[in-house]
């Protein structure tokens, strides 16, 4: 029987930590329930990837512009659909990845689904449901996202400040993927999580 498989290519969460060589930045790559995603491909998830696995892929999930979650995702968008040349796969992402230009406009009509994030909505990619959270707080449009699969529960908290109706989007999530860049953080507006936030969060959940 086949495990279910998370993989993280590097964590995304703030750009100095790749910037300052101190951590690698890349998305996460799902293979669940014979369901393949790829979510927030920042700089250097693309290369790894197609060396680890097959080109196929169910779907992507992008929860937001900044270049650390979205550096790779035109050249995804184009492994999945071969170019362009198959009509496959479907694309989840805020309209604001449209209104910038982040997804190459000559790729939007590649995919067989595109689909533009509504908060505390559901999607489905092939055989795993995908709900939005409210809308997270961090200075551009973003979600993380709830994604149901046979066997789990499984959140993932993209970047965000923290605050307290943040927790109702993951209330029910039996695992927990957070962002967490900070062990302590004294911005006056935090744009991110730190080990705090993180505790409050497991303490509620």
């Amino acid at each position: 029987m086949k495990s279910d498989l998370i993989h993280f290519f590097g964590t995304t969460g703030s750009k100095e930590l790749f910037f300052n060589k101190i951590r690698l930045s890349g998305g996460l790559y799902l293979d669940i329930d014979d369901t393949k995603l790829i979510i927030d491909p920042g700089p250097g998830t693309f290369y790894p990837y197609i060396n680890h696995y097959e080109k196929e892929l169910d779907g992507i999930i992008l929860s937001h512009v900044h270049i650390d979650h979205s550096n790779d995702l035109n050249l995804f968008v184009e492994l999945m659909t071969d170019g362009g040349e198959n009509k496959k796969g479907t694309l989840l992402l805020p309209n604001q990845a449209l209104e910038d230009r982040v997804l190459q406009p000559y790729l939007a009509g590649f995919p067989e689904k595109l689909e533009v994030i509504k908060p505390k909505n559901q999607y489905q990619i092939k055989n795993i449901e995908i709900t939005t959270s409210i809308e997270h707080r961090h200075g551009v449009e973003n979600y993380g996202f709830t994604i149901k699969t046979k066997n789990h529960l499984i959140g993932l908290v993209t970047d965000t400040g923290y605050f307290p109706e943040l927790l109702d989007s993951y209330s029910k999530c039996e695992i927990l993927i957070i962002n967490v860049p900070y062990y302590k953080q004294n911005k006056p507006k935090p744009k991110h999580l730190d080990i705090t936030n993180v505790e409050e969060f497991i303490q509620e959940i």
